[in-house]
């Protein structure tokens, strides 16, 4: 049986817009995915809840934001699981939905990235799943997979990274894990200036978010009235 290439990407979505989008467009023609899963966090250990709404409406707004694109698909996993969002139990849980013929890829930021050694057994995570990992404009491509591989190497000094140039698949610098089966990608990917934060601030200043995101979402959030007055996620969900 046939490998399938499958991509991963997590966040809490608040809301879900273009920057989201493209980033997941770029990645899967770049690494050739046959398949992208969104994955809406319930809690993130990492952000502060106080500005999150509510779970259900942060995964349809992903559903209505991806349902135009034939290989992006969103999962339901975490926020059905609740309590907070590790991402070891989601990539043990993925193995287990599908069969063994999968190779994942946990695709992320750099920002995100650099924050990786504070996350739940990372060590397992490095021996269950890739990494393509996104650079910011400031970064030079050479320079980017450098500032990977050196951060790596400061915070697990008892595992070897090694960088190879290129992979055979995206052409992007590839870093070998010594305890791992399994690597991390530096990809360069277009930015687009736009973040959920900016988009919450205009709907609470009234100002339109037209453009920045989905249609299907910007109505979702205007029939419902998310974030002109931003409500917090219950953790009794």
């Amino acid at each position: 049986m046939r490998t399938m290439r499958i991509g991963i990407i997590g966040g809490t979505f608040n809301p879900i817009h273009y920057g989201h989008l493209n980033f997941a467009v770029e990645i899967t023609e770049i690494f050739r995915l046959e398949k992208v899963i969104f994955i809406p966090t319930f809690i993130s250990p990492h952000k502060d809840v106080k500005d999150v709404i509510e779970p259900h409406h942060r995964l349809k707004m992903t559903e209505l934001a991806v349902e135009s694109n034939p290989r992006f698909s969103v999962s339901p996993i975490e926020i059905e699981r609740k309590g907070f969002s590790y991402s070891i139990e989601t990539i043990n849980e993925l193995k287990r939905i599908f069969d063994k013929e999968i190779e994942l890829f946990f695709i992320m930021g750099i920002d995100a990235f650099l924050e990786v050694h504070t996350w739940k057994d990372v060590k397992r995570l490095f021996q269950s799943c890739n990494f393509i990992v996104s650079t910011r404009p400031s970064y030079r491509r050479d320079n980017f997979s450098d500032v990977i591989l050196n951060f790596l190497r400061e915070k697990y000094k008892d595992i070897q990274f090694e960088l190879l140039r290129d992979d055979e698949i995206s052409g992007t610098p590839k870093i070998t894990i010594s305890i791992s089966n399994y690597a991390i990608f530096a990809v360069k990917t277009t930015s687009l200036n736009i973040s959920s934060t900016e988009i919450r601030k205009r709907i609470s200043e009234g100002r339109t978010v037209k453009y920045l995101l989905p249609e299907k979402v910007e109505n979702y959030i205007m029939d419902n009235k998310l974030y002109h007055t931003t409500k917090a996620i219950s953790y009794n969900n």
